[in-house]
């Protein structure tokens, strides 16, 4: 018996993103992901987004999916100008773009709070229909924030010589802070905009129970936030035919990140410092590696902290790359240094895979790994505990392997994104069906999934 919705039971959903694919990083990939997955359901998806080059098309269908993108103002070189003044052209094409299309969606899922999920909710009050916004980030805890305020952002020095606090300074606009704080940043009004979303009936889907918190202590009601995480394919992400083999003495530790100030590569930098000037009996056969997957405009500098600490002859920057699931395949474990997060799909995906993975005790990571049970977890911006776990299961296969098995087994009973996606429908006929006649045949849909 099929699993498709009936024909009066299909929804129609605008996925309204800032980002999109061909865009790299996890929030595009996930939008990608989540409006798939719906069209593999049998609902009816429209994806509005920005063209952020001038070459890209305007409206298009890709793999079978109808994408409209919404230009704006261009910088030299075919880049879309998204500054608080680039903006405007382009929130006034997203509101003409939402109400034209108005008859072709009964939800609009949004996938980033941005100015977008301010004007997705104005259309929704106009048009009387539900809009879910999704919150990607919690950004850097109370503490963290604190220190930012006090000394400014700074990459760690810890042990370097070579480099002062000037060589080390993040500018305020080369870091990014929580959703809720972005947007007042990003766009002109932004705080007026935030709130109005803050009193709006507007929902918001949160990854993490550390991002739940967040909401409610900047004042959104708590009755309008829903937890649903992130969702990955455990049939494209799962163990290689042949894992490394623990009788050989290679063990390649892979992070998938970008080389930005809140992924924290400086500090597994210096973590793997540490773990190499310790006494080496432990390694004596083994030959670690560290493979740095990403890219970003601190490249340059990690670069120079990497041979600041004489570290370049076992550390890899292998930029971005196409082939990361093979990669994962083959490596021995993964590490996530974050200084803060919102849910790390990189982490995911790694644990699907079945490696044994290290990561800093942030949103999401925290939601997703128990501590020695499925994977390690360190506090974030410490090397020397990072150290510890890293040497760890490098030197101890026996446990790696235990770690790697509970990975796989928390992804396939938390993270499937058919799972996932489920929660999201099953939430849209729910807001649907609230004093609502559109849909009056949703409690019998959702009775039956």
């Amino acid at each position: 018996m099929s699993n498709l919705p009936s024909e009066r039971n299909r929804l129609r959903i605008c996925v309204l993103t800032f980002l999109f694919p061909p865009n790299v990083g996890g929030a595009e990939a996930q939008a990608d992901k989540h409006a798939r997955q719906l069209q593999a359901m049998g609902h009816e998806v429209l994806v509005i987004t920005l063209s952020h080059r001038k070459e890209w098309k305007r409206a298009e269908i890709n793999n079978g999916l109808p994408i409209i993108r919404i230009g704006g103002l261009y910088r030299r070189g075919g880049r879309l100008n998204v500054g608080r003044l680039g903006r405007i052209p382009i929130e006034i094409i997203a509101l003409l773009k939402l109400w034209q299309f108005r008859h072709r969606y009964d939800v609009i899922h949004t996938m980033q709070l941005s100015s977008l999920s301010a004007i997705g909710t104005f259309i929704c009050r106009l048009t009387r229909k539900p809009i879910i916004i999704s919150i990607q980030s919690a950004g850097p805890s109370e503490e963290q924030l604190q220190v930012i305020k006090q000394k400014g952002a700074l990459f760690m020095a810890d042990t370097l010589t070579n480099l002062d606090a000037s060589q080390l300074a993040v500018g305020e606009k080369d870091w990014t802070p929580g959703d809720l704080e972005s947007l007042p940043q990003s766009s002109l009004g932004g705080s007026f905009m935030l709130n109005y979303l803050r009193e709006s009936d507007a929902y918001y889907q949160v990854l993490s129970n550390r991002s739940r918190h967040y909401l409610i202590s900047h004042g959104f009601r708590q009755e309008q936030i829903i937890h649903i995480p992130n969702g990955i394919d455990t049939e494209k992400y799962r163990p290689g035919a042949q894992r490394p083999d623990p009788a050989k003495p290679e063990r390649d530790i892979i992070s998938v990140a970008r080389l930005e100030y809140p992924k924290g590569v400086d500090v597994l930098l210096h973590a793997w410092a540490r773990m190499l000037r310790e006494p080496d009996q432990w390694r004596a056969q083994l030959k670690p590696r560290l493979l740095l997957v990403g890219d970003g405009m601190f490249r340059p500098l990690m670069e120079r902290i990497a041979r600041d600490l004489d570290i370049m002859d076992s550390v890899e920057f292998l930029g971005t790359r196409q082939d990361v699931l093979e990669m994962l395949q083959k490596a021995w474990g993964f590490v996530i240094p974050s200084r803060w997060e919102g849910m790390p799909n990189a982490l995911i995906e790694a644990m699907a895979c079945g490696l044994p993975c290290v990561a800093t005790r942030v949103s999401g990571s925290e939601d997703a790994i128990i501590d020695g049970i499925n994977g390690l977890l360190v506090p974030p911006e410490q090397p020397a505990p990072m150290a510890q776990a890293l040497r760890r299961i490098i030197e101890d296969s026996q446990f790696a392997q235990q770690l790697a098995q509970e990975a796989r087994a928390t992804t396939l009973h938390n993270y499937q994104i058919q799972t996932v996606t489920e929660k999201s429908v099953k939430t849209y006929y729910r807001l649907l069906s609230r004093g609502n006649p559109i849909l009056p045949f949703v409690q019998e849909e959702m009775g039956g999934m």
